[in-house]
């Protein structure tokens, strides 16, 4: 017998017939159709024990099973009523929808030339070929700082022309007693200048594409040179003829007349390279079971000029700096920077710190990634509103102790007007963001600005310095001591940079500072007396 239901499904008798020795039991059920299968064992169960069944319970459930399957499939089969024509369409969508979702069916992951490009460097990287990697780069942005060197002569020569040229025609003018003349020269002037200026723009950047062509195929092509044509002739032939090929592949040529050797703006040729900024360097402990180590450091300078700019380095001497920053940029152990941004970072606003960071990364060509101009521009093109506590992320791989740089915006002259901010200020909730996605994508060294602020204003006094450094740093310690719930890797270094300008006696006072809010870790000195005294009191209890 067959019933519509009221849910739109219909009711279907469940006819059983069981034996049991001598007895003969008939039931007929009523059953919703359609049934869920996953009620098959509670309603098998429901069954013997309304009508107090004496049979084995595996018989009414098989015949269950077995019944509901059935009756399902009719149910569904006449409610559907599919055109025979597009059946054979629904099959084949419902199977690449059940192939786009299963992991066995997914195609296999393309590898793009800038994969294959940073698993070959970083190979090299920590081969015998490092420091001829790193001479190669040297060299190619030698050429480019030859470049800048020869537009800076170009202009200060022509800057030179035109201002005797101005002082001339001033001196008619006044003669004449008209400045018409005058105005049509300074436009002229600025035009020609402006010419010359595009013109060095366009060569640098065409050299520095084409740099960057050239860098990474000589990077892939020497890795396939040493290890994968080594690796097969190795497979091939004996021991004798690896070694005479290995040593071959080491002995790499280069290029010396690619090596010019350039004067550094800080200083002299070559140089030593060492910081020229006041710092303080402590060891700390934090945690209260399971205690982490972290090094603090607290820098005094301007954090692009001094801190995020190489120190004297050429192509015939690779600084430590940079051996450093090569070998960590694809590594678990990346180093960031927060800069303080305003809420449309542009590098070309004359007060922000993009234009300085603009200007000091357009010296050299990035072999790694785009220019900071290129990587702003995306969240400019798809007009992202920024508010204080947001941060931009850009990555770069020709700075000094920076693989990242975070972008905090913040309205700059409001926040050095304030004199008591608090932990739930956006700036310090964004803050902690970037601490959060540092440990989360493996950035264990951070430095970030402890007064909230690159340069010193005159509202910035000894109290004030103090109490702002004193927020940032408790504020600081308890987003250390949350990493640990965050997952990912363990910061591991810890920086706080304050203005270059800063007073000597204000930057002692906030190193002070530190070893009272941190817990420094000091080592336990015990003379030899007070051990031996130290021993027979405890003898004596």
């Amino acid at each position: 017998m067959m019933m519509e239901s009221s849910n739109g499904g219909v009711e279907k008798d469940f006819h059983i017939i069981l034996t049991k020795g001598d007895h003969i039991f008939k039931i007929d059920i009523p059953v919703e159709i359609p049934f869920p299968e996953t009620r098959i064992l509670e309603f098998t169960q429901r069954i013997l024990t309304v009508f107090d069944l004496p049979i084995i319970f595996e018989d009414v459930e098989d015949k269950l099973k077995e019944f509901v399957r059935r009756e399902n499939f009719g149910f569904l089969s006449s409610e559907t009523n599919v055109e025979e024509s597009k059946l054979e369409a629904n099959i084949l969508e419902l199977e690449k929808s059940f192939m786009h979702e299963t992991l066995e069916f997914s195609p296999p992951e393309v590898v793009g030339d800038d994969e294959v490009f940073a698993d070959a460097y970083h190979s090299l990287v920590h081969s015998p070929l490092l420091v001829s990697l790193l001479r190669k780069e040297s060299a190619l942005n030698s050429l480019i700082r030859e470049s800048f060197r020869k537009k800076g002569n170009e202009l200060a020569e022509l800057r030179g022309r035109h201002y005797h040229e101005l002082k001339s025609a001033v001196g008619q003018a006044t003669q004449n007693g008209t400045t018409a003349d005058t105005s049509a020269l300074q436009r002229l002037h600025m035009e020609e200048e402006h010419m010359v200026t595009t013109r060095w723009e366009s060569l640098i950047e065409s050299e520095k594409a084409s740099q960057k062509r050239e860098f990474r195929s000589w990077v892939v092509h020497t890795y396939q040179d040493y290890y994968i044509e080594n690796a097969e002739e190795q497979d091939a032939g004996g021991a004798g003829n690896s070694k005479k090929n290995m040593k071959k592949k080491l002995s790499v040529r280069f290029d010396d007349s690619l090596m010019i050797s350039y004067r550094d703006e800080t200083g002299a040729e070559g140089g030593s390279g060492e910081d020229s900024y006041i710092q303080e360097s402590f060891t700390i402990h934090l945690g209260s079971q399971l205690k982490q180590t972290y090094n603090i450091r607290l820098l005094c300078c301007n954090p692009i000029m001094d801190f995020l700019r190489f120190k004297n380095e050429s192509s015939r001497e690779i600084s430590p700096q940079r051996l450093q920053m090569a070998i960590s940029l694809y590594s678990s152990d990346l180093s960031g920077i927060v800069l303080l941004t305003d809420t449309e970072p542009n590098v070309y606003n004359d007060d922000s710190v993009e234009k300085d960071l603009n200007e000091l990364t357009n010296q050299t060509t990035d072999f790694h990634f785009e220019s900071l101009e290129t990587q702003l521009k995306f969240y400019n093109q798809n007009k992202i509103e920024l508010k204080p506590g947001d941060f931009l992320l850009t990555r770069h791989s020709n700075l000094n102790a920076a693989h990242v740089v975070f972008h905090l915006v913040c309205n700059q002259g409001s926040l050095n007007r304030l004199d008591n901010i608090n932990s739930r200020h956006p700036v310090i909730l964004g803050l902690r963001n970037i601490l959060k996605i540092a440990c989360l994508n493996e950035v264990t060294t951070i430095t970030v600005p402890a007064l909230l602020a690159h340069e010193m204003t005159e509202g910035m006094t000894v109290g004030w310095c103090s109490r702002r450094a004193e927020l940032v740093y408790k504020c600081v310690k308890g987003f250390m001591i949350e990493m640990a719930s965050w997952g990912g890797a363990e910061m591991k270094n810890l920086q706080f940079v304050v203005p270059k300008d800063m007073p000597e006696e204000i930057f002692h006072a906030l190193a002070a500072m530190l070893p009272n809010i941190f817990r420094v870790s000091n080592p336990l000195r015990l003379s030899s007396s007070s051990s031996s005294h130290s021993l027979q009191h405890q003898s004596s209890h």
